[in-house]
Formats: structure tokens, sequence, C-alpha cells
């Protein structure tokens, strides 16, 4: 019984499997004979938009009664007219991606006031002896005087610590007890050796006034080690980096628009603009030593930009403007030098996942300690190499300081020191501004385009519309007419190509039927009337010599005969639906 049960319950289900899979077979066909019959409306779509287009020499090609020779000839004048307007677009667009702007003198400019570029001192040792050796002999060497003279290096090291001199940082970190060098931050450790302010200069002036040199010079710890700088964005302090105030100006009326200082030991100097934050992107443009005047006489040159530049991509205009882009460590405006800066502290935070403690200290990211000098040792060439922060562009508006001329005075010994001065009054910018923007590239575009082609934008809407909606339209509303068509055109054989020059449709004429082509073949008009007079008594002979070649004008039907008053599909000529 249970097998008879299952064998009813299979003959009940068996009409139910064989309908599903007729209506999947019969969904396949449907789908089938509808991509067969849009591929016939996309032909016919085809014809009607050569003979129909706008574009030049487009419709000759297609036109039924053509020679083949001379379809071929618009072909190749339409194709060689596409190309060279082809060529010529794609220059314009390299161009417009590469160089679409111009830099150029601004006239309309007077600078009333100046601000002075930033100078920063770094001596070559950056340490002081006596702090470093009273901060070990307190902390760590627990007022043990043999140890403290063992510890005292490392500290007067971290002063000036970068990635060149980390490796040997860690060497002499090995004879220090862990637990004692963690009580404090490297950063932490080198604020407690390094040289005074006090220490570093003798004396200064500027604008040939008496000053403060510690009240203008404030501390950078940075990777060029410890160094002092006068007109910086930021100071340094044992836990951040802090911004300073307004910079200092100069005045075309001043006495003297310059910079005079003297260092008290062999010192490096940088010079570059206020905006820039100091950084290993920087070299130093004067190596001074003890005894020595160096006298530099610097120039100033501006360049900015436009604000129609925003219209086109950073890439295109190769540069940044200060709001456009916003740094995660240093948001209070875009330069190139702390771009480059952030690069490599993100380098060094995700391959060491620490920060080197010379980098401006960061919140929720812990700083580098002895222990990650080895990662920081392993990692620093990939960490300082500059290919991995190509995003970094320069800004917009830049300001460059060059040495225009450097005199170093040696046989002076009673008169040392350096002085840094404008040349002369900084009165040049240059301004870099579009010079083939977005508007510039459609005309020249649409110049082209209609000088070879005719092509416009309604012209590119068209063919939208041809191979799209008018396609699809034909596929639903003459669908019965497409399958009687395409059904016609299997069974019948191809035509013969006829290749004589001759004015001929290319559909076979069968005897007695009506030309179903648009164009006849042309007669003389005395052989269409045979047994007329070929000459009246007027004299107008240019008049006679015209109807002696005059051909009937026969408007195009496109393969309908306008006579017939049968039904347009079924009398339609299917030779010119051939590929």
């Amino acid at each position: 019984m249970p097998q008879e049960r299952r064998h009813h319950h299979h003959q009940a289900h068996a009409p139910g499997q064989g309908a599903h899979s007729s209506s999947s077979s019969s969904r396949k066909q449907r789908a089938l004979e509808t991509m067969v019959i849009f591929r016939r409306s996309l032909i016919y779509q085809t014809k009607e938009f050569f003979q129909n287009s706008t574009l030049h020499g487009v419709r000759y090609i297609a036109e039924s009664g053509r020679p083949i020779g001379e379809k071929f000839m618009w072909f190749c004048f339409t194709s060689i007219g596409a190309v060279t307007a082809l060529v010529i677009i794609m220059s314009l667009w390299e161009k417009f991606q590469t160089n679409p702007t111009i830099t150029g003198l601004d006239t309309d400019f007077h600078n009333q006031n100046v601000v002075f570029p930033t100078t920063v001192v770094c001596p070559e040792a950056a340490f002081d002896q006596e702090k470093a050796y009273a901060a070990v002999y307190k902390s760590m060497a627990n007022y043990d005087d043999a140890q403290a003279q063992l510890y005292t290096p490392f500290l007067e090291l971290i002063t000036s610590l970068s990635f060149e001199t980390i490796r040997d940082a860690k060497m002499l970190a090995q004879s220090i007890p862990k637990d004692q060098l963690e009580e404090n931050t490297i950063r932490q450790w080198a604020f407690e050796a390094h040289i005074s302010c006090e220490s570093t200069f003798v004396s200064c002036k500027y604008r040939d006034e008496e000053i403060q040199c510690c009240d203008h010079f404030e501390p950078i710890y940075t990777e060029h080690g410890f160094c002092y700088a006068f007109n910086s964005r930021f100071k340094s302090t044992a836990t951040e980096d802090v911004r300073t105030g307004a910079p200092h100006d100069l005045y075309e009326t001043d006495k003297k628009w310059a910079l005079f200082f003297v260092p008290n030991s062999t010192s490096r100097i940088f010079i570059f603009s206020n905006e820039e934050y100091f950084g290993s992107d920087f070299n130093a443009q004067i190596d001074w030593s003890e005894s020595q005047l160096v006298e530099v006489r610097i120039s100033k040159k501006n360049t900015y930009t436009t604000d129609d530049a925003r219209q086109l991509s950073i890439g295109q205009r190769k540069c940044i403007f200060s709001d456009e882009v916003k740094l995660n460590y240093f948001p209070d405006a875009y330069t190139f030098s702390s771009c480059m800066k952030q690069c490599r502290m993100n380098k060094a935070i995700k391959l060491c996942k620490c920060n080197p403690p010379f980098y401006k200290p960061i919140a929720n990211v812990p700083m580098c300690m002895v222990k990650d000098f080895d990662c920081l040792d392993e990692f620093k060439a990939n960490i300082t190499n500059i290919k991995d922060c190509l995003q970094c562009e320069l800004s917009c508006s830049k300001t460059v300081f060059n040495i225009d001329k450097l005199i170093k005075i040696v046989d002076r010994p009673e008169s040392t020191g350096v002085l840094v001065e404008f040349l002369t009054w900084p009165i040049i910018r240059y301004k870099r501004e579009v010079l083939f923007g977005w508007v510039d590239l459609l005309v020249s575009f649409g110049g082209i385009a209609s000088l070879f082609l005719g092509f416009s934008l309604l012209s590119g809407v068209e063919i939208i519309y041809y191979f799209t909606l008018r396609a699809c339209c034909m596929v639903y509303k003459n669908r019965q007419e497409l399958y009687e068509i395409e059904e016609r055109i299997q069974k019948e054989p191809p035509p013969a190509i006829d290749l004589k020059l001759s004015l001929r449709s290319h559909s076979r004429q069968q005897v007695g039927a009506t030309p179903s082509s648009a164009v006849l073949q042309v007669k003389p008009a005395m052989e269409a009337s045979q047994g007329t007079q070929f000459r009246k008594t007027d004299k107008d002979y240019s008049s006679f010599a015209k109807n002696l070649y005059r051909t009937p004008k026969v408007l195009p039907d496109h393969g309908y005969n306008s006579t017939n008053q049968k039904n347009p599909w079924t009398t339609y000529d299917h030779s010119q639906y051939m590929p």
C-alpha cells in the first residue's frame, strides 16, 4: 500500500512538473525571439539614422542605389574626419589635464608690510653638559657619580635625536635600567638636557634695534634636534607643540630690513617662509662657525592662485588651497611641509605603533620609548621615503626666500655674527590663473566636432534616441510585423552585389514589378517620351538641353509603395534590411 500511494503521489505531481518545464522553455523561446526582432529593429533604425542624420556625409553611405565605390568614398571621407577630430580632441584633453594654468607677474601689487622669514639656529652641540649630568645624577643614577657619568651621554645624544642617530641612542640606553629609563618619556628626558637660549646666543638685533634674543627665539624640537627659531609658527615643550603669537613684520619705512645675531657656538642656520613647518624637508643654507661674519642678502618670491582655479582638480593645477585639505595633526592651514611631516608620522605610527619623540605629540598615540628604537631603525628608510607621500602637493599660496648674495668674512674676529637682510624691498608677486578651463574645453570640443563632422550635443541625443527609445518602441508596437519581416528575409536569398557605376537599386527587381527602391535608374527624357519633338520653335536652347537629361523627381518611400493601400509591413522591400 505505501508503494501504491507513492506511485499515485508521483502521478499527481507529474502534470505540474511538465507544465513548469514547458512554461520555462516558452519564456526562453520568447526571450530569444525578442532578441532576434530587436536585432532587426536595430538594423532598421541604423538605416533610418544614416538616411536622416545631420552628420556630414553619413547619409550617402547607406543611401539605396548608390554605387559601392561612391559609398566607400564617403565612408573614407567620414572616417578621416572622425579620426582627425578624435586626435585633436585627445590632444586638447591632454593639455587640459596637464597644463591648464599659467603663471605670470601680478602688476597690480605693492607690499606695505612683509613677514620676516623664519630663521632657525641649530647648535652643533644641542645639549648642556651640566644640566644633563644633574638630571641623570638625581634620577637615573640615584646620586651615584659613576653611574651618572655612564648615563649622561644618552641624554646628550637624544637632544639631537633623529633617524640617523637612533641606533646609537639604542646602544647607549642598554646600560640604563629599564624601570629608571621609563620614569619619563624620551622627549621629557631631552628637555631635561637641552642647551638653554642664553647659552646659544650672545646678542641680537632686529630692524637695527637691540632685542632680547630669548624673547624672540623659541625652542623647537624636530628631526634636526633642538633648535631655536625666530618668527616660527610653533614652539616646543616637553608635552606638546604650541602655536606662537603674531609673526614679526617689516615695514618699508624701517631703518633696516634685517635680523642680526651672534651665536655662541658652531651652528647650522635655516631660512624659510613663516607659513611652513620646520622638519627634515629643509636643508641648512648657512654653516656658521666661530669667528665668522656671514652676510646673507635674500629676496622674496610669492606665488598665489586665483579662486577660479578651484574648478580644476588638485592633479591638474598641481597645488592645494590652504582650506581645501584639512590635515589631522596640523589642522590650522595646509602647507607642503606639514603634509610631508604628517605623512612620515603616519608611516611611523603604522609600522611601529608609536610616535617618534621628535615629532609633535599626538593624543591617544603613545610616544616611542627605547624599546621601539629597533623598529624605527629598521623602517627608517621606509618612513623617510618621499615616494610614499606623493599625495602632498605644493600650497597654492607659496612664499620662497632665495639667497641672492652670501658673504663670509673670516679675518675679522672682533666682528662676528650672522646678518639676514632683504636685498631690495619685495615688489614682485606671481599669479597663477586658469588658462584652459571647462568652458574653454567644451567650446574647443564643439568647434572641432562641428568642423570635421557637423556634430553637436543634439546629434548625440539623436544617436541615443534612435538606438534605444525608438528601437525598443518598434519592438513592442510592431512586433508582429517584425516577425513577418524576419521570416521573409530568412527565406529569401541575399541579393547580388552590383559593382557597376550606374545608379541602380541594389534590390533585384522582378519582371513587371514596380521598383521598390527609392532611387530609379536614370533615363534621358527623350527615351521616356518616344516620338516627341526634339526641338521647338523657340530659341531657348539651354532649356532644351536641360529637358534632355531631366529625370522625374522621385520621393523616397523607404521600401513602401505609396500607390498601394496594402499593409506597409507586408509590402516592404526586405533587401534593405540586409546588413
